[in-house]
Order: C-alpha cells, then structure tokens, then sequence
C-alpha cells in the first residue's frame, strides 16, 4: 500500500517537473522572441512612466544600458496613454522623440495598446526609429518645393524681362539728356545700377531654372582652373590676396563640360575672394581621391580653400537654398547653379569651414573607368 503511494506521489511529482520544464521552456522561448524582435518593445506603467520591462531595441533607441532602462521614468509615454485613453480602438499610432546621450533627437513611431498585469492596465509599446524617414520625406517635400518655387519664378522673370529693358532704355535716354553735372544725375545713375541688378537676377534665375545638356568632353581640370582663375583676376586685384596654386600634374582627364566647370570655378574662386576683408590666402589645389568601396570610382579633386570669414552652422544648412544670400548685392543663386552643374557631372560638393578661420569647397568628379 505505501509503495503504491510512494509511485502516485512520484508521478505527480514528476508530472509537476515536466509542467515546470514546460513552462520554463515556454519562457526562454518568448523571453527570446521579446529580446530579438527587430522593434522595440516597451511595458510601462502609467502615471509613475517607469519601464516594468524592454528589450534590448529598445535600450539602443533611448540609448541607456538594458539593466538602466528598466525602472526609468519615461514621461513621454504621458501622450501615448492620454491617447489610449480617449479611444475607442485596443491600440493607438502615435510619434515620441527621445534624446539620446550625445544630445540628438530620434523620431520613434510607436504602436501601443493597454494589456492586463498584476490587477492592473500597462502600457505595451512596440516602436520603431523613423528619424532618417522624416528626414528623407522633409527633403522630399523641400525639393518639390524648389521645383515648383523654379517653374514659378522662371515665369515671374520672363513676365519681368520686357519692361526691365524699357525702364533700361527710358534711364539711358535720360541719362543722355540731363547734364553731367546736375544733381538728377546721381539718381538716374543709381536707378541704372538697379536696373542692372535686376537684369543679374533676372538671367541667373532664368539660367537656374533653364535645362541645360552638358558637352561632355575629356578636360584636363588644371587647365580649366587656370583659365577660370585668370577670369576673376581683377575681382582678386582689388584686394591683397595671395593665390596658392597645388595643382598634380599627373591627374588624368576628366569628362566635364568646360564652360559649366569654368562657371563652377568662377562662382567658387569669386566667393572666396569676397569672403576675404582686405588681405589674406587662397589655396587651390587639385589631387585624385581614391573610391572607399571596391569598384567605387576614383574622384579629381579641386579644393578651393580662403582665410575670409568663415560660415556659421546656421548658414551651413542653406548655402545652397535658392535665394539665399548674405551679400548685399547677391542674388542667392551661385551656389544652388554650382551644386547644380557638379550633380550632373555625376559629382559632389563639400564644404568645411569655421569662422574668423576660413572655409574649403571641395569639388568632386568622378574620374572615368579605364
């Protein structure tokens, strides 16, 4: 009798081993899924915000250790529950923005519903870093934009041009009738020079918003750069700036169109030397920078480096913005129609620059394959 006991308490002993095995097992395996799923996952209590639980997605987007996310208040779950609670549906969309350590703001699109622990309701979120997506959508919409912004002022320049000439005109006749000396002078002379300005703003908007085909022809870019730099020569001459010439001697041909690539140089050399005050340096040199990727091209190089003023960081972001310009007679299109040349030659421009130090535009262009 006591040993069929004994076989019933050890079968149910068992019986309970094997659930117990189970369970765990069923536990490692979700426990697995939790940690590896390519979201992150967030279980939040509300109102005190702190993380009951996450995986380790979800410590690499709020960049804090797995074992330090854990019990962290995050109070910006507070718009994710406000909005679970005013609807109707079991699960909600909403967009959070974390700071990580270093100081940048992630995008994150979270997906959260409320689920049942312990006798009461937490927050279970899945998220997911949509930063460069918004980014990538901002610059989407900013370049239709442009686009549009061109079409419409291509038109506006067209609807211009005519009575800008008959202003033109008018100004010249009187400009032959009034007396060299007399006072109206001064002012028709002033009204010319803005009709003049005009007239640049004008062309350069047509030029910008005009397609133009590329002659593409093998160019050997230091001979372009010389030309180009003899073109400014007397921008140069009205102040003291030393010209530093490196250029490689050995830089094989480059597929451009000489007259856009002039016009980038142009356009480059001549910010350079406003960019200097009174006296300072230009160095240009030309160099072949090798491709970082197997089977990526090699790039000639021309980089134009000043000792102006520098750009500040909120400059940086829109030197190439249409329009945009800190020069009292500029028309904000020199950059944007440099850019512009360089990307359909298959190339890119970079800038570096600090201020009261100077700034260095570097001019990419792919060399071609032999």
């Amino acid at each position: 009798m006591e040993d069929t006991l004994n076989d019933g308490h050890n079968k149910v002993v068992q019986k309970l081993k094997d659930e117990i095995e189970h369970l765990r097992k069923q536990l490692a395996w979700y426990k697995t899924f939790f940690d590896h799923t390519s979201d992150a996952v967030f279980i939040v209590q509300p109102d005190t915000w702190s993380v009951l639980d996450a995986n380790e997605q979800a410590a690499i987007m709020v960049g804090i250790n797995h074992h330090e996310l854990v019990g962290e208040s995050l109070p910006q779950f507070r718009r994710v529950f406000n909005a679970l609670s005013k609807s109707s549906t079991p699960s909600v969309l909403s967009e959070l923005t974390f700071s990580a350590p270093e100081g940048e703001s992630r995008m994150v699109e979270v997906n959260a519903g409320f689920i049942e622990f312990g006798g009461q309701k937490v927050i279970i979120a899945s998220a997911r870093d949509v930063t460069e997506q918004r980014e990538l959508s901002e610059k989407m919409v900013q370049a239709d934009k442009l686009a549009l912004l061109g079409k419409l002022t291509a038109g506006v320049a067209h609807e211009i041009r005519n009575p800008l000439a008959a202003i033109n005109m008018n100004l010249q006749v009187l400009q032959r009738k009034i007396s060299v000396h007399a006072p109206e002078m001064f002012n028709v002379q002033t009204a010319l020079q803005g009709v003049e300005r005009l007239g640049n703003i004008v062309e350069a908007t047509l030029n910008f918003s005009r397609p133009s085909i590329a002659a593409m022809m093998p160019e050997n870019i230091n001979v372009l750069v010389r030309s180009s730099l003899k073109m400014v020569q007397t921008n140069l001459n009205r102040k003291i700036i030393d010209i530093q010439l490196h250029l490689d001697d050995t830089i094989p041909l480059v597929e451009v169109d000489s007259k856009q690539m002039q016009q980038v140089f142009i356009n480059l050399f001549a910010n350079a030397s406003d960019a200097i005050k009174a006296k300072g340096s230009i160095e240009i040199s030309t160099f072949v920078e090798k491709g970082n990727k197997t089977g990526e091209s090699n790039f000639a190089v021309v980089a134009i480096k000043d000792s102006g003023i520098g750009i500040t960081k909120e400059d940086m972001n829109q030197i190439f913005n249409p329009f945009f310009t800190r020069k009292p007679d500029g028309t904000g299109l020199g950059l944007p129609i440099t850019q512009q040349i360089i990307h359909q030659h298959g190339g890119n421009i970079n800038v570096e620059s600090e201020v009261g130090i100077g700034t260095c535009f570097s001019v990419k262009l792919p060399l071609r394959v032999s």
